[in-house]
């Protein structure tokens, strides 16, 4: 079961108070049930923070990026060039908040046995972080999932 934050660092003081030092930071991108006119879906831009608490319990956190009309390449569908590259900002200042505040950062995610989640990448961008703006910048407790 997982336990849901509404900002990181709520979720980082309950890591702290339980000794937790591992903390994985993952993007993910969903598709939306409805699509735009033309029929071409929309994607949603995700960071998600998780740390396990306990063998049956999860921290999670999850920050929206953003939300766009996805391009469709040879391969499928990719969000547009302009949320990846905001997906690529965020997940940089998510991860670096994280390392300052003393945690140790790990590729993925804890999810459920029954998710999926195909897409990681931890770019080595580095980002001012500003956690105390409201629902401004990722890490201070704004976003919504």
């Amino acid at each position: 079961m997982k336990l849901l934050f509404d900002s990181l660092e709520a979720m980082l003081t309950e890591l702290r108070d339980q000794q937790i030092k591992v903390v994985r930071i993952s993007p993910a991108v969903e598709q939306e049930a409805s699509t735009e006119p033309g029929g071409i879906p929309s994607l949603v831009s995700r960071v998600i923070a998780t740390a396990v608490l306990d063998e049956r319990l999860w921290a999670e956190w999850r920050y929206r990026v953003g939300r766009g009309v996805a391009d469709i390449v040879e391969r499928g569908l990719v969000p547009p060039e302009w949320l990846r590259r905001r997906s690529d900002e965020a997940l940089a200042i998510i991860a670096q908040y994280v390392d300052h505040e003393g945690f140790d950062i790990r590729e993925g995610i804890v999810a459920h046995d029954t998710a999926a989640i195909d897409t990681f990448r931890l770019p080595a961008v580095a980002q001012p972080c500003t956690p105390s703006r409201s629902d401004a910048a990722p890490g201070d407790g704004g976003g919504r999932a």
